[in-house]
């Protein structure tokens, strides 16, 4: 089976399941809004002029752009993490055999369910953000030519997590933890809401740890920067060298796991 025909059955399965409501979509669409409106506001009691010390690491007069290409960002990653959380509820649904019966590679299919989910996920704030930037920036300053290269960066980072996740979560009874480990930390040390050159030394050993945090600093450089590309060689060198490593890790773990299973019996990892 082509990767095209699991994309599609994919795509098919994550409608029907988990975006089959006006609702959902509502509260896709509201979620990532309501948490933007709270982090643009909760810097409005502070001194945001010339001198401010946020001046140090953004431009203050651009924080409604910069928050809303950071959310952008995250929500193209948060949503992997919700996607990956729901494997609990294959596994008490009993549905969980079904991947390990299925006659595809076990890798392209949890790729391949990254990506049908990422899309169900994002699209509508996508033009949410794309729309209220022309209400809080002048859409000229932009570097609009580099926008179709910034979104397939994210996306296939996106996925490269999303498909580790999936394996990560696959093999684990408490997802619960994992998702706390994984979802708030993301969000703070990432820089979503906060540049992280403005993190202690021990924060930013934290944020470099999440693939998140250059594909944001990519992403600003391309978008609002317009940065040559020659100058952006060693942070998409370091982006690559970070999904390659997920990208093995995920191997390691769905090897080991398997064969775990196939001698215990037990699809429980960790």
């Amino acid at each position: 089976m082509s990767i095209f025909h699991i994309l599609i059955a994919e795509f098919q399965k994550a409608h029907k399941h988990h975006f089959h409501s006006k609702m959902v979509y509502f509260s896709l669409f509201l979620w990532p809004i309501l948490l933007f409106i709270a982090s643009y506001y909760s810097f409005k009691p502070f001194n945001l002029g010339e001198h401010s010390p946020l001046s140090k690491y953004i431009e203050v007069d651009q924080l409604g752009l910069f928050l809303l290409t950071e959310f952008l960002a995250y929500t193209f990653f948060w949503c992997l993490v919700q996607s990956a959380w729901q494997m609990s509820y294959e596994r008490s649904a009993g549905t969980l055999e079904l991947i390990f019966l299925t006659p595809v590679s076990r890798m392209m299919f949890m790729y391949a369910r990254a990506a049908a989910n990422l899309f169900e996920a994002v699209w509508l704030f996508t033009l949410f953000t794309l729309l209220a930037i022309f209400f809080v920036t002048d859409v000229s300053s932009l570097h609009w030519i580099n926008i179709p290269l910034a979104f397939m960066m994210l996306s296939i980072s996106a996925i490269v997590w999303g498909g580790f996740l999936n394996i990560l979560f696959l093999f684990s009874r408490d997802s619960s933890i994992l998702f706390t480990v994984l979802e708030k930390p993301m969000q703070f040390f990432s820089g979503v809401r906060i540049p992280v050159l403005a993190f202690p030394l021990w924060g930013k050993i934290i944020a470099f740890a999440f693939p998140l945090t250059y594909v944001l600093d990519i992403f600003r450089d391309l978008v609002i920067k317009g940065v040559p590309y020659s100058e952006l060689t060693t942070s998409f060198l370091l982006l690559a060298a970070i999904l390659i490593v997920l990208f093995l890790i995920s191997i390691w773990i769905l090897n080991r796991a398997e064969n775990h299973a196939k001698k215990t019996g037990n699809m429980v990892l960790v």
